[in-house]
């Protein structure tokens, strides 16, 4: 566990007990992903333990890091496996009666952030963005009157990302 700026990076195996990761938690991002090794347990059981355990301990609000297709799974038969976990995930924290924002990014690069995004509920492109941005991108969500109760894409863009989260 690290701690810095009053945020709290917490390491914890997502095929187990979850409890005892949220107590004293107010708000949560999960941001993890099983690179395809354990889509099931990782990506989707992992995602909704951890809802359910940030629900139990009254956490105000929960952000998903999802991905784009997520929506509709069919959209790609290559990644329909990785986008029906994240659909799942997706689905149960709406169910949860939790506080959420549901990030939805385009494919990650490991290119440096910009700062800068375009943001719509959905979009009729696929494109890219950098990790460094959807990290910013989740921090921002954290607050708890941005997208509130809202599922939204990002990619790369010309908007300034607290910007873009806010209008």
């Amino acid at each position: 566990m690290s701690k810095k700026n009053n945020v709290t990076a917490i390491l914890a195996d997502l095929e187990e007990d979850l409890d005892n990761t949220t107590k004293n938690v107010q708000k949560v991002i999960f941001a993890a992903g099983s690179k395809g090794k354990n889509l099931k347990g990782v990506d989707q059981e992992g995602a909704k333990k951890l809802t359910d355990a940030a629900k139990k301990s009254g956490a105000s609000k929960f952000v998903m890091l999802s991905s784009m297709g997520a929506d509709d799974p069919s959209v790609s038969e290559e990644m329909q496996d990785y986008l029906q976990a994240k659909h799942n995930a997706d689905e149960h924290l709406k169910s949860s009666g939790m506080d959420y924002s549901i990030v939805r990014p385009g494919s990650l690069t490991n290119n440096e952030g910009s700062g800068k995004i375009k943001l719509s509920k959905k979009f009729d492109e696929f494109g890219e963005i950098a990790r460094a941005d959807v990290a910013k991108t989740l921090v921002e969500v954290l607050d708890n009157k941005v997208r509130h109760n809202e599922v939204f894409e990002i990619l790369s863009g010309d908007t300034e990302i607290e910007k873009a989260v806010r209008s």
